[in-house]
């Protein structure tokens, strides 16, 4: 899980992504985290990559015009299934704390916080 979790967070705000964006470079970022990293810049400005310094040119039709990443939207539903499937095998907390004895039975958790 931590693999996925490395792959699908953004380097500029180090949240889980929403609407990955690629640039030439191949880094990907929050479209929201390169509108505000690039927020004086307008179509045809060149800018750098906040990572490895790369310069690229942004889009005619501005920083929405990066492209989408396809992978890291995928690995975001491989993250979430991921997520699911630990909270449906965890067990309960308060069933674990009230069981009595050995053999008592110990329901999945339903609910959880993260």
């Amino acid at each position: 899980m931590k693999a996925v979790t490395d792959d699908t967070e953004c380097s500029i705000c180090t949240e889980v992504f929403t609407d990955p964006r690629v640039l030439p470079c191949l880094h990907a970022y929050c479209l929201k985290c390169i509108q505000d990293w690039f927020k004086d810049k307008l179509p045809g400005d060149v800018v750098a990559c906040p990572l490895c310094r790369k310069e690229s040119t942004i889009p005619e039709q501005g920083l929405e015009g990066f492209p989408r990443n396809f992978w890291v939207e995928k690995m975001l539903h491989v993250r979430e299934q991921l997520t699911s499937i630990e909270a449906q095998s965890a067990p309960c907390s308060m069933c674990t704390y009230r069981a009595t004895s050995e053999t008592a039975k110990i329901d999945a958790a339903t609910t959880y916080c993260r």
